[in-house]
């Protein structure tokens, strides 16, 4: 989850600029709540029971995130001379841990959705338009520290949402 170095032409600075940490979390969320939406859209399409949602999605959740930083690391270690200092690691390991959250938010109400009553498959369906609202909050945090034009901002949330509605059609046609 390495950031924009200086100088790469990437905005860091403005007025409402979220910082390449920032952005890297955020990145970091949206991508985790692709696969975690996209693994509750499997679920969805099979019989399945509350404890084997759970764990799938709260497992491929921390799988992305070692996936994040064992990568984010590696990557960060081969483009120094030196060893890495503590505040680097953390710093990577932080933004790395939101690739995770979607995947074990997701998990987390899945309990809460069983503990309320709701049957799994509609648990499941309502935690994938919570992934939606996600996608879609995490796009116009991004599109507010923008600094490109508020037609290419609208059209970068516009984009989230159809991406998110369309992995809840493309879970219906398939179920």
């Amino acid at each position: 989850m390495a950031v924009a170095p200086d100088g790469s032409g990437t905005a860091t600075g403005g007025h409402g600029d979220l910082g390449p940490h920032a952005r890297a979390k955020l990145r970091a969320t949206l991508t985790g709540s692709i696969f975690a939406m996209s693994v509750l859209a499997y679920l969805g399409d099979h019989e399945t029971t509350l404890s084997k949602a759970v764990l799938t999605v709260v497992g491929t959740g921390l799988v992305i995130f070692f996936g994040e930083a064992y990568a984010g690391l590696f990557s960060m270690a081969l483009a120094s001379v030196r060893a890495l200092p503590a505040a680097e690691v953390r710093h990577e390991l932080s933004a790395c841990s939101m690739a995770a959250a979607p995947g074990v938010l997701a998990g987390g109400f899945l309990l809460i959705a069983d503990v309320l009553g709701l049957a799994v498959p509609t648990a499941i369906d309502v935690a994938l338009w919570l992934g939606v609202l996600t996608l879609v909050a995490c796009s116009v945090v991004e599109a507010r520290g923008s600094h490109r034009s508020p037609l290419f901002r609208v059209g970068s949330v516009a984009v989230s949402v159809v991406l998110g509605v369309g992995i809840i059609v493309l879970k219906a046609q398939l179920h």
